[in-house]
């Protein structure tokens, strides 16, 4: 009974993922990979096979890319942080910088507090600013400069769903697009951990230098778990200062002697990796392949979903001509190569005002609809998409706003948005409810007698071609262009089947309760008049009542 439309959060794990790899379990002894016995070989064997399939998936090899596991994409985005080697300020040669895009998640940005402790300065670049780099040649006795400088941005943005680019990595890496116009050799790190969770990644094309993940974006289970593809070409010079167990090939106790082994992956993977968890990842694969048919299926099949929903919600309107929601995109949603399956929006009212994204949220919540709201760890795209200030942000946070929270307005503007994003296990009746959900809380019968726009009713989206058991079924997708023709086109028949519907009866009396609010009836059902009681007076947003 769940809609859940947070996929850019976690995946969703199946069923046939948990049997077969608790079955796994059972039928296997895996002791520690740094042992010698056969259960500990095993494991081992079980680990490399791992990283050889998770190579595969980008379409790489051993020849190429290193797999360095991590405990997620945060850890490995500070592993990249701590061993890149940077030339700090004031020494001889030319220092490094670290460039990084204002669309980037948190974890992107902090890397700034590990270069400034090292004496290395960080620049922000806004996304419109690296498409005018180009004009940032060298003179030609500069470009012979082996200074390392990284710079950093998403395949796709968590925040919009905006894929940004993937030739950038060529481009940087040539020379043909300069971050900033400073001499040196550049580096590239693409922070594919929302890109991978529904599009395919082709490393044997885009070679970045660095690409952390997490895998429970991918497969829902398990969490915990990520890695940092490392190219081989830059893996020689990565440093590293502290050493744990397992990455050294000799070291003495009582002497500062130290020999790191050969391997890139054992030197920096510091104890015993979390060698279960990795177990699960050959079933995740294996699971993920016989459902969907692959990621490219699976990028079709959430594009087509998004792509609809974003259609019809983008043409709600208010008798007064107003739009019911306000989406914060750069794209139309019509091409999967520049958008992936994020929609970010806030909900407005007839006049325009901003309707708090935590109102949003609880009344999603009593229609069993999982959104994600704030500012989803991306600071940068949030005062992009919102038009709010670095002033606004330390005003906020005056005022007591922190990330996270549930203060969703300050002096009538607000703080963040809602975010829907659909997986690979959405269904068309999610997309369905969604809009009936949003339909259902700000327009009433009347205000539905308005034409929708006409390019809905053209809207076709097809059902993503295969065998596979999750999109073979066509009723999952086909009947689009018919629910639009039929229903949407129908004004009468949209009051029938989007304003008029309800949570099932055993629900429907708790959900009254809880929005009584907004609308009390007149009468019980059994026709007795409703008698006050009790008044109850909520001054302040989400603490207590005072009763009268």
């Amino acid at each position: 009974g769940i809609t859940y439309l947070d996929h850019a959060g976690s995946a969703l794990f199946p069923e046939s993922l948990l049997k077969a790899f608790t079955d796994d379990l059972r039928n296997n002894v895996y002791g520690n990979p740094h042992s010698q016995n056969i259960s500990s070989k095993l494991t081992y064997d079980t680990i490399e096979h791992v990283r050889y399939r998770i190579l595969q998936h980008f379409h790489t090899t051993a020849e190429d890319y290193t797999i360095i596991f991590t405990s997620g994409c945060t850890a490995a985005l500070k592993l990249v942080a701590e061993a890149f080697p940077w030339i700090p300020e004031g020494t001889k040669e030319p220092s490094s910088r670290f460039c990084y895009l204002t669309d980037s998640h948190t974890s992107v940005v902090g890397m700034r507090g590990i270069t400034a402790s090292m004496n290395v300065l960080s620049v922000p670049i806004k996304p419109k600013e690296i498409l005018l780099s180009e004009k940032n040649t060298l003179p030609a006795e500069e470009q012979n400069c082996t200074t390392p400088h990284l710079f950093s941005y998403p395949a796709q943005s968590n925040f919009s769903g905006t894929k940004y680019p993937l030739s950038w990595i060529q481009d940087v890496k040539s020379g043909k697009l300069h971050p900033i116009k400073i001499p040196g050799k550049w580096f590239v790190l693409l922070d594919a951990a929302s890109y991978v969770s529904s599009s395919p990644l082709d490393l044997g094309v885009h070679q970045a230098d660095f690409i952390p993940i997490s895998f429970y974006k991918i497969f829902g289970f398990p969490t915990g778990l990520g890695a940092l593809l490392v190219n081989n070409r830059i893996a020689p010079f990565l440093r590293k200062t502290y050493f744990g167990g397992g990455t050294a090939a000799a070291y003495l106790a009582g002497e500062d002697f130290y020999f790191p082994r050969k391997s890139i992956a054992e030197r920096f993977e510091d104890g015993t990796v979390s060698f279960l968890d990795i177990i699960a990842l050959k079933h995740g694969f294996d699971v993920l392949e016989k459902l969907t048919g692959g990621m490219e299926k699976i990028r079709q099949h959430t594009f087509a979903l998004a792509h609809y929903t974003y259609t019809v919600l983008s043409a709600l309107k208010y008798p007064n001509g107003a739009p019911v929601v306000r989406i914060y995109s750069n794209t139309d949603f019509s091409n999967p190569d520049v958008q992936g399956p994020i929609i970010n929006f806030n909900v407005i009212d007839e006049n325009g005002e901003v309707i708090g994204f935590s109102q949003v949220d609880k009344m999603a919540s009593l229609y069993n609809i999982h959104v994600r709201t704030g500012c989803f760890c991306n600071t940068g795209a949030c005062q992009m998409h919102l038009g709010i200030s670095n002033e606004d942000i330390q005003k906020n946070l005056q005022a007591g706003h922190v990330c996270g929270d549930n203060i969703d307005l300050v002096d009538g503007h607000p703080t963040g948005s809602v975010r829907i994003s659909f997986g690979y296990m959405s269904s068309f009746e999610d997309a369905q409810n969604f809009l009936k959900f949003i339909i259902a809380i700000r327009l009433s019968k009347s205000d539905t007698d308005i034409p929708f726009q006409s390019s809905i009713t053209k809207l076709t989206t097809e059902p993503v071609p295969g065998d596979q058991p999750a999109f073979s079924n066509a009723e999952k997708l086909s009947p689009v262009p018919h629910l639009l023709d039929r229903e949407l086109g129908n004004i009468s028949s949209v009051t029938k089947t989007t304003v008029s519907w309800q949570p099932p009866e055993d629900e429907a009396e708790s959900i009254r309760a809880a929005v009584s609010e907004t609308a009390v009836p007149p009468c019980r059902r059994g026709g007795e008049p409703i008698t006050v009681t009790n008044i109850y007076i909520y001054p302040i947003k989400s603490c207590s009542a005072f009763e009268v």
